[in-house]
Parts: C-alpha cells; sequence; structure tokens
C-alpha cells in the first residue's frame, strides 16, 4: 500500500517533552477560541447536514473561552481589522517569524509539479507574505512553452516564468467584481437585499423576480453554473440578454451553485449604478488608488512577452496568449464580471494586504472595515451543511482543497481556472499567492490543487502553526483517495501502565477519517479504542477541539469503558457555531481512543491512554492509527 510519509522514523518513538507552542501560534488559538460563533456554523449534532439554526454571536461567552495565552479582551472577529497606511516591504523571512530552512522546501514543490507527468502547470510564480512583510518569492517553469496542444516550442523561443510575470487570474476576478459592489453598497446605491431585477429588469424573466445581490455573491441564486455564450449566440448585446433571462435551475436561497452568471451580472449592475463600463470602475476606484499598475483587462500588446501563454484552444485554431483564457469572458469583449483580469504576484499580494488592513493600503481607502468583515464571513453554512462549500461575499472560505495548512473558518479568499490561488490567512496575516498557467498547453493536464496544498502546507509549517516536535514524527500525508497506517507494538508494564501520544489531527471535514484501535493479543483483534474525553488546558475554557458523537458500543483496551468513554468522529471544522476548530494550531495529549474527523492536511501522532487489567503487571499491546482520505470534496463536485 502506497503511504506517503507513513513513518519518518522507523521504529516507536517514546514521548520525551510537550511540543511548544510558538507565540503566533498562542495567539492564533486565541482569535480562533475569542470569535467563537462569529461564522454560524452547522452544530456537531447534525452529522446528516441538517442545517442549525442561525445563532446570535456570544461575544462575551467567546471572550471567556479564550486560551489564556494573552491578557484582555472581548477579542475582535478575525477580520474585524484595523486599518493601516503602511505598505508591503521586503523582509527577511526570520523578521515576520517565518522559518526560512522550511521555506526552502517550496522551489521543490514547484519543480514537483514541473516535472509531474504530465505536468501540472508550464510556469509558476509564487509570494509568501506575513505582517506586511514578503518574505519569498520565487518562479520556475516556462510563461510560454508550447506552441499547440503537442508541439513544445524549441528552446530559444521559450519565454521562462518570471516574480513578474502576468498572469491571467480567471475567476479571481470575481473578488474585483464583489469589491465594486461592496462600493456600491457603502455608497448607499445598493443594497445586498435588493432583488437584482430592480436594477436590471430583463432579469426578472423565468421567475428569478426574488433573486437578491447577497444571493448572487454568494452563489446560491439559483442560476446554472454556466451557458456557452461565446458560439450559442452572434454579439454581445444577444450574449448579456442570455445571461439575464437564463432559466433558474432550483429557488434562490435553497441551494449552493458555483456560477459565472451570477458574477456577469453583478458586473452589469456595478456598470449600470457607476455609469462606466466594469474595466474603467476597477481601474479607477480600485487598482488605480492602490498602486496596482500592471492589473488590468485586456492587456496591450506590448506586454505580450511578460505574460502566460494558456490553452491551445481549437475553437480558436490558435494558442491564446495575451488575451482572457475564459470563452465567454472573451466574447462579451474581455471584460466581465466573472473574468477577465490580469495580474502580477506582487500587485496581488498588494489587493490582498488591503483587506488585512480593513480595506485600506498606502493610505487609500477602498473599503471600511465593517465592509470586509461582512465579505469574509460566511453566509451559506446553512445551506451547504456539515463539510460544504463556504462562502462570503464573494470570497471563499475554509477552502481545504487549496488552503490546506492555512485552513481555518476565517481563511480565504479565491482561485482561478488558468491555475490561480490567492489564500489570506487573517490569523496570522499570511498572505499565499501562487500563479500558474496550468491549462497551457490544455486543460486536461489541470491538476495545480495538489501543488496548492503542499505550497500552503508548506507555508503553515515555516509559520510554526505545525510544532517542530510533531511534524518530525509520524504523518499521514496529505494525498486524496488513500490510506494511511501507523502500527506501534509496545510492552506496558505495572499495573496501571501509560502509553502516552500526542495527536495533530488537521483533516477535510465529512471526507477524511482517523481511526484509533489497540489490540490486547499482540494484533489478533484489533477493536476501536475508547479513552475519556479530553480535558482542555487551563485558562481555555470549554474545549472546542473534539467534538464526538456515538458510533456505537465502545471498548476500551481490556474490553472495559472507563467512565466517560466515547468512540467518536470529530466533526471539527463544520462543528458548532461556538466551536471553532483548534487542531490545527496545537497538538494535545490524548487517550488512545475514538475516531476523529475534521479539516486540513496534517496529522501527526504521539495520546495517553491508562491500560486496565488486574493481576497483570505487563502487556504487550498494538496500538493502530488509520487515516483514510476521501477524494477531495472539489474533485467530487467537479470543480477547478
Amino acid at each position: 500500500m502506497d503511504q506517503p510519509g507513513t513513518d519518518q522514523n522507523g521504529t516507536d518513538q517514546p514521548r520525551t517533552d510537550q511540543p511548544g507552542i510558538t507565540r503566533r501560534v498562542g495567539l492564533t488559538a486565541g482569535a480562533l477560541a475569542a470569535c467563537a460563533g462569529a461564522v454560524g456554523l452547522p452544530a456537531a449534532a447534525h452529522v446528516m447536514g441538517d442545517p442549525a439554526p442561525r445563532k446570535e454571536r456570544p461575544e462575551k461567552q467567546a471572550a471567556a473561552s479564550a486560551p489564556g495565552w494573552r491578557p484582555g479582551g472581548p477579542h475582535p472577529h478575525p477580520w474585524n481589522r484595523r486599518g493601516s497606511s503602511k505598505t508591503l516591504a521586503d523582509v527577511e523571512p526570520a523578521d515576520v517569524g517565518l522559518d526560512a530552512d522550511v521555506l526552502a522546501q517550496l522551489p521543490g514543490i514547484l519543480r514537483a509539479g514541473l516535472d509531474n507527468d504530465p505536468p501540472r502547470f508550464s510556469g509558476a510564480t509564487l509570494l509568501v507574505a506575513s505582517q506586511r512583510g514578503i518574505a519569498y518569492e520565487h518562479a520556475d517553469g516556462y510563461a510560454l512553452r508550447w506552441q499547440d496542444a503537442s508541439t513544445e516550442l524549441p528552446e530559444a523561443e521559450r519565454i521562462p516564468a518570471r516574480t513578474d510575470t502576468i498572469y491571467d487570474l480567471a475567476s479571481i476576478s470575481k473578488i474585483f467584481t464583489a469589491t465594486a459592489v461592496m462600493q456600491h453598497v457603502e455608497a448607499g446605491l445598493l443594497s445586498l437585499e435588493d432583488r437584482v431585477a430592480d436594477h436590471l429588469p430583463r432579469f426578472a424573466e423565468n421567475g428569478k423576480g426574488e433573486v437578491t445581490v447577497q444571493h448572487l455573491l454568494s452563489h446560491v441564486g439559483g442560476l446554472p453554473a454556466f451557458i456557452n455564450l461565446y458560439s450559442a449566440f452572434p454579439d454581445i448585446r444577444s450574449r448579456i440578454d442570455a445571461v439575464l433571462t437564463v432559466a433558474p435551475s432550483t429557488p434562490p436561497g435553497t441551494k449552493y451553485v458555483y456560477s459565472d452568471l451570477g458574477l456577469i451580472t453583478l458586473g452589469l449592475i456595478v456598470e449600470k449604478l457607476s455609469g462606466t463600463s466594469l474595466d474603467g470602475y476597477v481601474r479607477e476606484h480600485i487598482t488605480g488608488p492602490l498602486g496596482m499598475d500592471e492589473t488590468m483587462y485586456n492587456p496591450p500588446a506590448e506586454l505580450k512577452d511578460r505574460i502566460a501563454a494558456t490553452e491551445y484552444v481549437e475553437h480558436y485554431g490558435r494558442l491564446v496568449h495575451g488575451h482572457v483564457h475564459d470563452e465567454n469572458a472573451y466574447s462579451l469583449g474581455g471584460v466581465a464580471g466573472h473574468a477577465g483580469v490580469f495580474s502580477t504576484a506582487r500587485d496581488l499580494a498588494v489587493f490582498a494586504q488591503m483587506f488585512l488592513h480593513g480595506g485600506i493600503y498606502g493610505g487609500a481607502r477602498i473599503l471600511q472595515p465593517g465592509t470586509v468583515e461582512s465579505m469574509f464571513t460566511d453566509r451559506i453554512a446553512e445551506i451547504t451543511g456539515v463539510g460544504g462549500a463556504r462562502r462570503g461575499l464573494g470570497p471563499e472560505l475554509e477552502a481545504w482543497f487549496y488552503h490546506a495548512g492555512l485552513t481555518s473558518p476565517y481563511s480565504g479568499v479565491h482561485t482561478g481556472f488558468t491555475g490561480t490561488s490567492l489564500v489570506v490567512d487573517p490569523l496570522t496575516e499570511t498572505v499565499v499567492v501562487l500563479l500558474t498557467n496550468s491549462v497551457h498547453p490544455t486543460r486536461e493536464w489541470s491538476t495545480t490543487s495538489v501543488t496548492r496544498r503542499e505550497v500552503s502546507t508548506c507555508v503553515a509549517h515555516a509559520l510554526g502553526i505545525v510544532p517542530e516536535s510533531v511534524r518530525s514524527g509520524w504523518r499521514a500525508g496529505d494525498r486524496d483517495a488513500a490510506t494511511a497506517t501507523l502500527e506501534i507494538s509496545a510492552d506496558l508494564p505495572g499495573r496501571e501502565p501509560v502509553l502516552e501520544a500526542e495527536l495533530f489531527a488537521h483533516l477535510e471535514t465529512a471526507y477524511d477519517l482517523l481511526v484509533l484501535e489497540v489490540s490486547a493479543d499482540g494484533g489478533g483483534e484489533l477493536e476501536a479504542s475508547a479513552g475519556p474525553p479530553h480535558r482542555p488546558p487551563p485558562g481555555a475554557g470549554r474545549d472546542p477541539r473534539r467534538d464526538d458523537h456515538r458510533l456505537g458500543p465502545a471498548r476500551g483496551m481490556d474490553g472495559d469503558v472507563p467512565a466517560g468513554g466515547r468512540v467518536g468522529s470529530a466533526l471539527g471544522r463544520g462543528a458548532g457555531a461556538a466551536r471553532p476548530d483548534h487542531r490545527r494550531l496545537y497538538p494535545r495529549p490524548r487517550r488512545l481512543g475514538g475516531a476523529a474527523a475534521g479539516p486540513g492536511p496534517e496529522t501527526g501522532a504521539r495520546g495517553h491512554r491508562p491500560a486496565r487489567g488486574p493481576g497483570r503487571r505487563r502487556r504487550r499491546r498494538v496500538v493502530v492509527a488509520r487515516v483514510s482520505r476521501a477524494a477531495s470534496h472539489r474533485q467530487l463536485r467537479g470543480l477547478p
């Protein structure tokens, strides 16, 4: 069985000391605990996806439950950001709490994607920033490598990827449209509860009269994901009319369907209310004030040699290089609410830092702090249920399939079909920009999410989110559709021997499972282990990291169930409005018992569990930890 990273040490390692908790980890854990309930997630009892009722924010209770790593309170929501006129600056990794030795693994991660068969992408540009410091940049591969879908260009005609290569952002463009929409909301020209048809009357066709602006921003407007505009309609006017009059797939507010059509529609609203084109509005009110001079729609021909090529498209009979890859956006003139923006890693980092600064950057106010918080607050958990998508007003939240080790209920922002991604973690004030041309020369090779996860997890390690003492132990790896197993044989002396382990579980809610089993006969018969629930450390208040439900009869190491013993599955990330998931932040001593499932890419192992057996002074135990990963929910949904 293929078990990536199954046992780095080859032997059982006895625990020697408690892993340290860095200041960064402590502050992050405090922020999570203090903000429990800020995102309105389904309760653990609703394991079948039955949404919990919406709850008010319990600020006082949340503050009281925060771990005692820092004084003060109540603590603000992680996206309730203070404004700052400071700008990004080049720094050494250590200046912002990043481990340079860990970051040095990033080039190898990109190279593995380039050397994959077939390549995951042709070229890549990566930027990592934290606490307003750009700590790492790297580029590899080619911005232009292929002549068509099967013919490589001669080496002399290829264009290497650089740190300032301009990429087609694809659906990251949606965040620019969402920002423009929220500026109109701030100005009082638009309301989230406005019916779209009040601004675009044709949209009321086919029973869509009750769809609101918020429905479209959060992709619950009932619109289909896609319709062919570029070849089914003769001109821009007829294509826009097709978008406005499309028949809905579901009633609004009942189902999450990621839809380009909703953002195209919102772009039309921005144009109507502003009296200018979408690209002109974004330039004047967003990218211009932010100094993002290399961010644009329809880049001029003189920049072509700096632009990453995308796909060879049979419909065009040529390679797409220098204009938007998305066929529908191209058919709308290269400017649309769902796609069309080109940018560099540095410019995109400025855009992300604007959100981290509460809507301001370098003295330019783009959004108010409350608007930023609203944009990054989940709106659809009651619709999608446990393990489902999380969306704010534009941003994608808590997306394990590319946030990986940086995943939390507050992480955002978006990906793009061309192979681009932007991750912002407010808990550590970290930005990860990964721009690739994964559709060059064909979309059939596009598998960028593997590299996205590896990059995000490497950055999380560099931040110290996963302590070194855990990282150096056994890891289950992060491959989808795989099972990894750790088996330990141990002689436990005395009447009440103790086997100690420390577990760090960071799995994908509702898709991955951690099972702990124990045998008292040398491995002949394995039983799910049970133990009393973990008790939080002093000052931590209610333990939010363990959300168990009974799966059936529980048996301990000697066939008995200690008082309070359970076998359960911890539905971490989607597990209750008042229970943020802390398992990505630090390990805990744990009695070996139970099954756990939760979000993220990391599972390390080391718990403690008394072995009971009257009259027996030494017994050989076999302890098995098995992690099973389903295919990523993103893959199951068939999304890029």
